[in-house]
């Protein structure tokens, strides 16, 4: 169902990118080059829609899980999801053809599974085995699809482009093969809702200091997203010439 959700969602904006069309007055114009958004104006409407649903669930939920629950419990339970993740990031080295980044996800997986009491504590780091991270779109990128217009907002999912989309369908996927051991439903969605709520608990003080600096938080989002897959983007394909400093040193997957 999620897959067919990413595929909707893709074919829509397809067919508003076909009723898109550039303005002709020249300020309007030139702005719009400079932006490259054609689909600002969905995009802007999404991203007020999601921020809605923040300000209404996701943030009021994510505070209350703060105020509830100590800081060492938080600690483990966002180990014990990063570790979650250590299977997914594992298959995209090997379809990315990095068989380094794949022994050192395969090292940090077990040792903190089995050292770590299923990744509560983050022994790996300690041994100093190094973090990898990675996700389909990276790896659909290595694979020849380096550039990917247009800039997309989806309802819920956020910020991302016609590749980032399918690349998220497929980590999707993955991570519902992942939680498919998990028999009863009702606990895999609560699995999927803590993940969410204990991922917007650690932003907090970052979204709100966005909110709070900026006077377009829409572009300055869309910014963000951009110059960090950029920046992922190059780093997965070895495309590495110099680049201009991240004006905002973001991580939209939150991986630590």
């Amino acid at each position: 169902m999620k897959k067919n959700a990413i595929i909707l969602l893709t074919f829509g904006a397809l067919l508003i990118c076909g009723c898109a069309h550039k303005p002709t007055d020249p300020v309007a114009l030139k702005a719009y080059e400079e932006a490259n958004d054609p689909l600002e104006p969905f995009n802007r409407a999404m991203f007020e829609t999601n921020m809605l649903l923040d300000a209404a669930i996701l943030k009021p939920v994510a505070k209350g899980y703060r105020a509830v629950t100590p800081e060492f419990v938080r600690k483990g339970v966002s180990n014990v999801f990063t570790n979650l993740k250590q299977p997914g990031y594992l298959i995209n080295s090997l379809l990315q053809g990095k068989g380094e980044a794949a022994y050192d996800i395969s090292r940090r997986f077990f040792a903190n599974t089995f050292l770590g009491l299923g990744g509560l504590f983050d022994v790996a780091s300690d041994m100093n085995i190094p973090m990898n991270t990675n996700d389909f779109g990276e790896t659909l990128a290595v694979w020849g699809w380096e550039k990917s217009e247009p800039y997309i907002v989806w309802p819920v999912l956020g910020p991302s482009n016609p590749r980032d989309t399918f690349g998220t369908g497929f980590n999707m996927a993955l991570s519902t093969a992942e939680l498919s051991v998990i028999h009863e439903p009702a606990v895999r969605y609560g699995v999927l809702a803590l993940d969410t709520i204990q991922t917007r608990e650690k932003n907090i003080e970052f979204i709100e200091s966005l909110e709070k600096g900026t006077t377009d938080l829409y572009a300055t989002v869309r910014s963000m997203y951009r110059q960090n897959r950029e920046k992922k983007i190059n780093q997965a394909t070895g495309a590495m010439e110099e680049q201009s400093p991240l004006a905002y040193d973001f991580d939209f997957d939150d991986e630590e």
